[in-house]
């Protein structure tokens, strides 16, 4: 159960970060009435980014220090 909620999670802030960043391009193409926007959303995106990174790192057992076996498929 808590993989799957781990994998929850991961996919929901996959989903909210790659919305954010179609938000950047979107303010990106007002051009420079667009800038704040744009950087706001480009802050938020680079968060979520951040997190799903270290996230699937985790899942991996990569230098999180999480203990690989605990998680097997």
């Amino acid at each position: 159960m808590h993989r799957v909620h781990r994998l929850a999670v991961l996919a929901f802030m996959a989903g909210v970060t790659a919305c954010l960043l179609a938000l950047v391009f979107e303010q990106a193409t007002r051009g420079p009435s667009g800038l704040l926007g744009g950087v706001g959303f480009a802050l938020a995106a680079g968060f979520g980014l951040e997190f799903v990174s270290s996230s699937w790192t985790g899942r991996a057992g990569g230098p999180t220090g999480l203990d690989p076996s605990r998680d097997r498929w």
